[in-house]
């Protein structure tokens, strides 16, 4: 039985290291692009390793590699050719064993070079053996690793192959997943921002790991933060995120009720609300106008909801946003819309909203003479 050397079981060691540490939220390829580096660290006497997600049925395959001569369009369309000739490949779509192997292990040095996947691609890269280690997912989808060397690959090196496999397996598992998580929380902060709602995500230490446009905006206008917002919250929003969970996580008595952080700015409120787990969380921000900011309802004759509804049409918000904002049905919202056009003496919802602004103008030029 093949026993590995202090030097492999080290490298085999960070490897393993380097497998988890993956960039959470990465893309597909980048986590492709990344692996195969690692892997060719483990296994240094591999001339280079190709990542392939391969569907054998439709010769289709996705492939990235530590050298850009392997996955040239031409030699993608040659893979694509002769994938389905590869002992390794057929052997794992038979049996459903993803155990690492080599090409060796199934053919001969007279079979491989009689084979056309030597002659048309194998040849032209001087390789002479191939040795795979694939992971468990469904068939026949196929997603494996490839050593390729001009020289066959020994014992131990087989060793290591195999020994890796459930790491890299996890790894694939885990990029995956955070992956579509990661899509998940844009497309949440997308939809929220589509309601005017800042949505900063954030992990520990305070470093940003999601923020929407909105967000960008509020930290600029009530904060002054236009430098690194992709990067870290501003300190004094990271100081009130650490004192709420410090303030929920007591002890002693009945921890006080979670508050919202309140600035203001030329007659507008920015209201944020935290949602957190061990120091990490969600920071939502609404923008709200202010008494001295608000159309004054006695100027058009229309009540305090009408004029909040007013306000959010010169925003741009459609009824139905208007009706998620104002916690109302979209039915209330359209009745609301009819009474502040015929109170206006408009037609349009643009027009509703010029008029809005000419109050606006008119108001400041009188508090300015």
């Amino acid at each position: 039985m093949e026993r590995l050397r202090q030097s492999e079981l080290k490298s085999l060691h960070d490897f393993v290291r380097e497998c988890y540490a993956m960039p959470k939220g990465a893309s597909y390829g980048a986590f492709a692009k990344r692996l195969v580096a690692s892997c060719l660290r483990l296994i240094p006497n591999a001339a280079y390793v190709v990542y392939c997600d391969m569907f054998p049925p439709r010769s289709e395959s996705r492939n990235w590699a530590t050298i850009k001569e392997a996955t040239t369009p031409e030699g993608d369309r040659l893979w694509a050719r002769h994938m389905n000739e590869h002992p390794a490949l057929t052997y794992v779509l038979r049996t459903d064993d993803h155990k690492a192997a080599r090409i060796s292990d199934f053919w001969s040095r007279r079979q491989m070079h009689a084979s056309g996947l030597h002659s048309e691609l194998y040849r032209q890269l001087d390789t002479e053996d191939v040795m795979c280690a694939s992971i468990d997912v469904p068939l026949p989808r196929v997603v494996g690793i490839a050593w390729h060397s001009s020289r066959l690959f020994t014992g131990r090196e087989l060793l290591l192959a195999e020994l890796i496999r459930p790491h890299i397996g996890q790894a694939w598992c885990n990029a995956t997943h955070i992956g579509r998580l990661q899509e998940q929380v844009r497309a949440l902060g997308n939809c929220i921002g589509s309601l005017g709602a800042g949505v900063i995500v954030f992990a520990p230490q305070g470093r940003v790991q999601l923020i929407n446009a909105p967000a960008r905006q509020y930290l600029a206008e009530y904060f002054g933060h236009t430098r690194q917002a992709d990067q870290r919250l501003p300190d004094e929003l990271w100081q009130w995120a650490r004192q709420q969970e410090k303030d929920l996580s007591r002890t002693d008595d009945t921890p006080p009720v979670r508050s919202p952080l309140v600035r203001e700015e030329n007659g507008c409120r920015l209201v944020l609300r935290l949602l957190s787990q061990s120091g990490a969380g969600t920071i939502l921000m609404e923008e709200q106008r202010t008494a001295g900011g608000a159309c004054k309802c006695g100027s058009f004759g229309l009540t305090a909801r009408e004029a909040e509804v007013l306000d959010w049409i010169a925003r741009g918000k459609t009824n139905c946003e208007i009706a998620i904002i104002l916690d109302m049905q979209p039915a209330t919202v359209k009745k609301h819309v009819e009474h502040i056009l015929a109170k206006l003496g408009v037609e349009t919802r643009t027009a509703a909203a010029m008029a809005l602004a000419d109050s606006a103008r008119q108001e400041s030029a009188f508090a300015s003479s």
